[in-house]
């Protein structure tokens, strides 16, 4: 599935560059290529529909004594500020710039905090520049004379068809059959209608997945999109702008805009209890329409964004089984439906919906892993009795799923949907693990909780890995997306484990562990590897599992174990003894916090590593940039 590449234009001004990428949108009929070569006045079209001046302005207001938390994200329509961005949508990777917002214990850079004070400092300091120096693909640049994308109807067709593929068959946020009628009547739809952004981030998320996650590259549809969205939207309340503001949310997270994303979100939340969507519709005459059915799907959308962000970002939970009482979606087909139609029946057989439903109950589940245990200040004793019972939560979960969520025999389509769900249980399992272990005092408890967060790492690089050899024709953009972040996540936390043993273990445990350890590495990186093709985010997580093993080894060639642990892992007492090993405080964004909560910032293993989303914070949750014009003081 190709695109339409068009010569480079050069001299365009921002507006002129809006109009040749929402024209064929708005105007299937107009002949772009042919304008071009005529005397048509690109000046003469107008945006009226989408003035940026009445949108949402990328432009902070500023205040002479901004809070130490505000932050700014370079809007993905400034394609000279494409490297200044300081996050990973993951909030995975540590950053080399400020920025980067609150991230609290849940979030993955965490882990990496703690590795950091297990490796020596390089010796040789050199930076890592890869990032710099890859190979620059063509009309990536940010000079006036980009190549603009001049998208005939024949290329939208196919961005609308692989957002429907490859994400609503995940979080089916939209009606197919609905959308698809809408989208062949756009140019008679009100100009101020919710519908123009929901168009245009639907093409934006085609785009995100056909191109392959392009970096380099600004995105026209989304620079559109964010053109509609107004004020007056939040002046109103619809499922139409619940909708806009979902599809925008989840979108800048994966385009490494989390705060914007976590914003977005926020938004389509709150909005969505001021809707109602969280109650049934009241009961009566009114018969189960097709209508009621997508506000609960919308609803548990909602919920399951709301959650996941909430846990990937660290921050606080704002959403509460307590007070929902919307049912959860039914399994059913409805292709041949519109909103007034009365639902058809339940089927055993994966629809759009089986996904969503799947990952609303577990939500929930994690929900309780990130209350009670991740994010709770009760300093008391974690009794491990709890997790034990949370554990059985995730078994009992996994035993009701539908025969279709474990047969070989299910439609292509379905099998991404369903082993993200898979690898999102795992990751949850894993993190609730983790916690679990830091919380116990009991020495026993201990080993038991990691023992299990163990095991679950290397379940979890086992089942990536496999998925991603088995099934290389179906690994898009969004599966590679998840894959590095759960892969990645799970590869760390197994070094730890192994970097740093908690007691004594007997020789011959020492071996089959160091065995596993290595095997289970080894699959990620090569994992890694193959997705950091064309997946930055996994090169730069490759980076970092490749300097964690350099350093390590070579803290193990300088550092003198005991004689029973020659063989063994690398022993976290050898560092503390070992002289030179102590740099300054390391600055790191605090993705993966709760993993290195009990160890000291001693070792930047990510410096240089030029790039890198993440923070250089000048105090813990500092990310506002540094201002050097004379006569500025940081306010205090």
């Amino acid at each position: 599935m190709g695109f339409k590449r068009v010569r480079s234009v050069g001299g365009f001004t921002e507006t002129q560059k809006q109009v040749l990428w929402v024209l064929p949108v708005i105007s299937p009929d107009l002949d772009v290529e042919a304008a071009l070569k005529g005397t048509v006045n690109l000046e003469g079209y107008s945006l009226a529909s989408f003035d940026t001046s009445h949108g949402l302005n990328s432009d902070v207001e500023g205040t002479e004594f901004p809070d130490r938390l505000e932050w700014q994200e370079s809007s993905l329509a400034a394609p000279s500020e494409q490297h200044k961005s300081p996050l990973d949508g993951m909030s995975s990777l540590p950053a080399s710039g400020t920025e980067s917002g609150y991230l609290g214990n849940s979030s993955g850079t965490t882990i990496l905090q703690a590795i950091s004070d297990l490796i020596p400092e390089p010796t040789n300091p050199q930076v890592d520049q890869q990032e710099n120096t890859s190979p620059s693909k063509p009309n990536q640049t940010g000079s006036p004379g980009i190549s603009i994308h001049l998208a005939n109807v024949a290329v939208l067709d196919s961005l609308v068809d692989a957002y429907f593929m490859w994400y609503n068959r995940s979080y089916p946020v939209l009606h197919e059959g609905t959308f698809r009628e809408q989208y062949q009547l756009r140019h008679k739809i009100h100009p101020r209608s919710s519908w123009h952004p929901i168009i245009f981030i639907v093409l934006a998320i085609g785009d995100w997945i056909l191109t392959e996650g392009s970096e380099g590259e600004q995105s026209g549809y989304y620079t559109a999109a964010r053109s509609c969205m107004s004020m007056h939207m939040l002046e109103s309340g619809t499922l139409l702008n619940v909708q806009a503001f979902l599809l925008m949310g989840n979108y800048l997270q994966k385009r490494d805009r989390p705060n914007t994303g976590y914003n977005f979100i926020g938004i389509a939340y709150r909005m969505a209890v001021g809707l109602g969507l969280h109650r049934e519709p009241p009961g009566g005459a009114i018969a189960d329409t097709l209508y009621d059915e997508r506000r609960r799907v919308v609803w548990w959308i909602v919920y399951c964004f709301e959650s996941g962000l909430s846990l990937t970002t660290g921050r606080p939970l704002t959403i509460s089984d307590s007070f929902i009482e919307t049912l959860l979606p039914r399994n059913i087909d409805d292709s041949t439906c519109n909103l007034e139609s009365h639902l058809p029946p339940p089927v055993q057989q994966p629809t759009v919906y089986s996904a969503i439903i799947a990952q609303a109950r577990l939500a929930s589940i994690g929900n309780v892993v990130f209350r009670e245990l991740i994010s709770s200040t009760n300093k008391i004793s974690w009794d491990l009795k709890t997790s034990r019972s949370i554990n059985c939560q995730f078994k009992a979960w996994k035993l009701s799923l539908p025969p279709y969520f474990t047969a070989q025999d299910v439609p292509s389509w379905f099998r991404g949907p369903r082993t993200i769900i898979i690898w999102k249980e795992q990751n949850l399992r894993m993190m609730l693990w983790w916690a679990s272990q830091r919380a116990c005092n009991l020495p026993s408890d201990k080993e038991e909780a990691q023992g299990m967060c163990h095991f679950t790492a290397v379940e979890t690089i086992q089942e990536i890995t496999t998925f991603r050899h088995d099934n290389p024709e179906i690994f898009h953009t969004g599966l590679s997306w998840y894959a590095t972040y759960f892969l990645f996540q799970a590869t760390v936390v197994l070094s730890i484990h192994h970097l740093r043993p908690s007691q004594p273990i007997h020789a011959s445990l020492v071996e089959a562990s160091e065995e596993l350890w290595l095997s289970s590495i080894s699959r990620a990186r090569d994992c890694l590897a193959s997705l950091s093709s064309n997946n930055k985010s996994a090169m730069r997580c490759l980076a970092v599992l490749d300097r964690i093993r350099e350093r390590s080894q070579s803290s193990q060639a300088i550092s003198t174990p005991q004689p029973s642990c020659q063989t063994g892992p690398l022993q976290f007492e050898d560092l503390a003894e070992s002289p030179g090993m102590r740099p300054a405080p390391l600055a790191i964004d605090p993705t993966l916090q709760m993993f290195f909560n009990d160890s000291a910032w001693d070792n930047d293993i990510f410096k240089g590593l030029s790039g890198f989303p993440g923070t250089g914070e000048v105090e813990p949750f500092d990310y506002l940039p540094v201002n050097n014009d004379p006569g500025w003081s940081r306010p205090g």
